[in-house]
């Protein structure tokens, strides 16, 4: 049982299957197993009841928790009967800093029992769907540790890679927005006619006005800052963590491409006026998606050809030309944030006033442009 959780909770393929994040497995021998959560400050002890000799299992409890001094821990056994319960108790009513332990008990058929203390969701859903294994060997150990060190390499190297490059289009593009948000701003015709000019509309599209497929992605509703605010912070969130991968040259063809397929969809399939960056940053988001796609380990894209040349190691000759964009660690969680914004943003293209077709069509776009990205040959990708 103990060795069917270390494999839920720290194997990177086992948990990523699961759509969790893997624990760090920082220390594993007889009886314990001990296990962190990067960043969070919960740490995790996973006893093995059947190497803990008879009546010491209280014992061996009163070590761990009175060694804990900061963050959150969590201590679990692993097989035992009734009485695992109850020195588990017991152990919680001698220990110090009890409103910052949780302790659990797993059985000899896979059922979790929390028995005192905090809850630990990471815990518990790993329970609900243990693998199959026998005892692990020292080798099995040795490589779920790498794993998981690789796995936290790549993506600190990641956020090392893409926090120091400014997003300059993504601000460009803001700035340019907010610009022409003021200068509609008003009555006066001035306003009228600017907005007028760019923004979407049947009879324009009627007159061969082709540049209005773009520039409405650049206008907001002039009586509404709430329009202009969500989607600027939208596109900053998007952008600003793209345009560093990606490359300036990318992100802002990403962008046009969206807004621009947003536009067609929005003229050929409704008949109202369509203002608005919400097919870009709907493209975003399905470039997101179309990024996650790739194969074989990433490195960040830049515009430099000498900047690839450093980033990458030496070995990247044994790729097959596909790129994987995220390292897993990031991906796994982005895959699950990813699937909630789309479905709220779903939700929310049905409202009245809202142009849905412009959004589908915007991250159509993105996804597939993305998806080119991620796995067109690298002889194409400058």
């Amino acid at each position: 049982m103990r060795d069917r959780l270390v494999l839920a909770l720290a194997d990177p393929e086992v948990a990523g299957k699961a759509g969790r994040t893997p624990a760090a497995l920082v220390a594993f021998h007889e009886p314990m197993a001990v296990f962190e959560w990067l960043g969070s400050g919960k740490g995790l002890v996973l006893l093995d009841h059947g190497g803990i000799p008879d009546g010491e299992l209280g014992a061996h409890l009163d070590r761990v928790l009175g060694a804990h001094e900061k963050g959150l821990l969590f201590v679990a056994v692993a097989g035992g009967g009734a009485g695992v319960a109850e020195a588990l108790q017991a152990a919680d009513a001698r220990a110090r800093n009890r409103d910052h332990i949780g302790l659990y008990h797993a059985d000899e058929t896979g059922h979790l029992r929390r028995v005192a203390g905090r809850r630990l969701p990471e815990l518990e859903k790993a329970a609900r769907a243990l693998p199959e294994t026998g005892p692990l060997s020292a080798d099995d150990v040795a490589a779920i540790v790498e794993r998981g060190r690789r796995e936290r390499l790549e993506a600190m190297e990641f956020v090392r890679g893409t926090a120091r490059r400014f997003p300059h289009v993504t601000v460009a593009i803001i700035a340019i927005c907010f610009l022409l948000f003021a200068l509609t701003s008003g009555d006066d015709a001035r306003a009228r006619m600017v907005f007028d000019l760019l923004s979407n509309r049947p009879d324009g599209i009627a007159r061969f006005e082709v540049w209005r497929l773009l520039s409405y992605a650049l206008l907001h509703d002039p009586r509404n800052p709430t329009h202009l605010i969500v989607n600027m912070l939208s596109l900053y969130s998007l952008g600003s963590f793209l345009e560093p991968m990606l490359g300036r040259r990318r992100l802002g063809l990403l962008c046009a491409a969206s807004a621009l397929a947003g536009g067609v969809a929005s003229a050929l399939l409704t008949r109202g006026v369509s203002i608005g960056a919400s097919g870009a940053v709907w493209g975003l988001v399905g470039a997101t998606f179309g990024l996650l796609q790739g194969k074989n380990p990433g490195r960040v894209l830049s515009n430099s050809r000498d900047e690839r040349r450093r980033a990458e190691p030496a070995d990247t000759h044994a790729n097959d030309g596909r790129q994987r964009m995220f390292p897993a660690l990031i991906a796994r969680g982005l895959r699950q944030r990813l699937v909630v914004i789309l479905v709220i943003n779903i939700a929310v293209s049905f409202l009245p006033g809202i142009d849905r077709y412009c959004h589908f069509g915007g991250g159509l776009c993105g996804y597939l442009v993305a998806l080119y990205f991620a796995r067109a040959p690298k002889r194409h990708r400058d």
